[in-house]
């Protein structure tokens, strides 16, 4: 087997890209349906926090609410800081909510925010994908290429008559 092989290793990059996008749609897709077909209800905010570590921020709300059927639901969702400034002094939330849903709760103060930004994402990732398809085409040619130019060792025999 050719040492070049392995860089066959590189087409992991555009199927996890493939993911990105795949997740990112859903999500999209997934937020306007519950916005569209779930049950809006308003939701008690139990804490929130958020977090600036250098640089990375994001902060969490845990929520509560009781749906039509009784039922009381309580969740703790990871917020990006844009999202989490919309609802910091928010004592009280209007949300969506779909059993099954992708994303099952959807906040609607920040609704338009999120789907924008699954909507960035997914369109980063699809051009991530593009070019990273278009380098690994090259890469496949050159594997190729230098695996059919490696014979293996090369040893000369010689006969010797005495």
């Amino acid at each position: 087997m050719s040492k070049y092989r392995l860089l066959t290793f590189y087409w992991l990059i555009p199927m996890y890209l493939f993911f990105l996008v795949s997740q990112q749609a859903m999500v999209y897709v997934g937020a306007k349906d519950t916005v569209e077909e779930g049950i809006h209800y308003e939701a008690d905010v139990l804490d929130m926090e958020v977090k600036q570590i250098a640089a990375q921020s994001n902060g969490y709300i845990v929520i509560a609410f009781e749906t039509t059927s009784g039922t009381k639901i309580e969740r703790k969702m990871t917020l990006s800081i844009q999202m989490a400034q919309q609802l910091l002094q928010s004592s009280k939330v209007e949300l969506s909510y779909r059993k099954g849903g992708y994303p099952e709760i959807v906040l609607l103060p920040t609704y338009e925010l999120q789907v924008k930004t699954s909507l960035f994402n997914g369109a980063v990732a699809f051009l991530g994908l593009i070019v990273t398809l278009i380098a690994g085409v090259r890469v496949q040619k050159y594997i190729n290429r230098k695996s059919a130019d490696e014979t293996g060792d090369d040893f000369n025999i010689e006969r010797v008559d005495s």
